[in-house]
């Protein structure tokens, strides 16, 4: 699995932190886009971490479900996770293998992450990827 993902590069919690992220708001943690039960949501948040690529995420801290890193929603259990280079908004770089410092796309490419501290319009704290 590599390196467990508990926390990104400058120490800002990545799992489980529901309520509140670094900079005080209401939403935490990464929140990731998935299926399940045929209902397209974009408000998951990753919980716990089962594999490199599996994920427990939830949308309220209660009901819990796993998920798969996917390019694309395309069936239930799969959730994406896109990076966005430092400024770009929604994130367009889909992660495919995230570990403590290193987030991998689909095509292999390996990339440095963090989270921001800065939210996009949805609320969301962004997967930083610097260029």
């Amino acid at each position: 699995m590599g390196r467990p993902l508990t926390k990104d590069i400058n120490g800002v919690r990545v799992l489980g932190t529901f309520g509140t992220n670094a900079a005080g708001d209401t939403s935490a943690g990464i929140r990731v886009s998935g299926r399940f039960g045929g209902v397209t949501n974009n408000d998951y948040f990753l919980v716990k971490q089962r594999g490199a690529k599996t994920y427990i995420v939830s949308r309220d801290g209660t009901n819990m479900r796993l998920g798969v890193l996917a390019p694309a929603v395309t069936s239930d259990s799969d959730i994406v996770v896109l990076g966005s280079v430092e400024g770009v908004t929604p994130g367009n770089i889909a992660i495919a293998k995230f570990t403590k410092r290193i987030a991998t796309d689909f095509s292999g490419n390996r990339y440095k992450w963090y989270l921001s501290n800065y939210e996009d319009s949805s609320g969301d704290t962004l997967v930083l990827i610097p260029v």
